[in-house]
């Protein structure tokens, strides 16, 4: 009984680890290489997002052609689902941990 109280993991925890860096909650559950796939797109995509705000930010006013708009849309609109599913994940994740006795399946 004491064996199992050690696996359970806390929901709310996963939760909060996803949403402070997604891929930590999924680590936190076990899912090394999910968190850590997770971890990889989440900094791909702020790094390929970093340019096309660059520009924007330069701009001084002005505003930036379409293009660059678009990108910058597109990789937030990414950005925003890998966070979600991520939060989500790791918080459904730790429940059904929880209902199957501290075993992932």
């Amino acid at each position: 009984m004491q064996e199992q109280k050690k696996r359970r993991k806390n929901p709310t925890l996963a939760l909060i680890l996803s949403a402070i860096f997604p891929g930590l909650g999924q680590i936190y559950n076990n899912q090394l290489a999910k968190g850590i796939i997770l971890m990889a797109l989440n900094t791909i995509v702020n790094f390929l997002m970093f340019e096309p705000l660059q520009r924007i930010f330069e701009a001084e006013g002005k505003i930036p052609d379409n293009p660059t708009l678009i990108v910058v849309t597109g990789y937030t609109i990414a950005g925003l689902i890998l966070w979600f599913y991520a939060i989500i994940d790791a918080k459904k994740t730790a429940d059904r941990i929880n209902r199957n006795g501290g075993i992932l399946n």
